[in-house]
């Protein structure tokens, strides 16, 4: 018997991903990922709307101190600068 949780994961299946990485101390590292609509990125006044993009999930902290939440690949910083993908918005 499904149930009502099971039965509204179909949705969400496609966007799930399994990230291969690579770091110091951990050459074949697995991370889970997960691909969503949109991410709003704020960089000082601006907030950025991205598209085509993939959330790794990491339950441990990134620093030793924790200073860190995320990390943001540089093409996305490059999307901001070309305006190829994203969108500004003033606040």
């Amino acid at each position: 018997m499904e149930g009502k949780y099971e039965k509204g994961l179909e949705n969400y299946e496609s966007k799930l991903r399994v990230i291969p990485f690579s770091s110091l101390g951990k050459e074949n590292g697995m991370l889970l990922g997960i691909k969503p609509d949109n991410v709003l990125i704020e960089i000082e006044n601006e907030t950025i709307n991205v598209t085509n993009v993939i959330c790794g999930i990491y339950s441990k902290s990134l620093t030793k101190n924790g200073a860190y939440s995320a990390l943001i690949g540089l093409d996305i910083l490059e999307r901001r600068e070309e305006n190829e993908l994203a969108m500004f918005t003033k606040k």
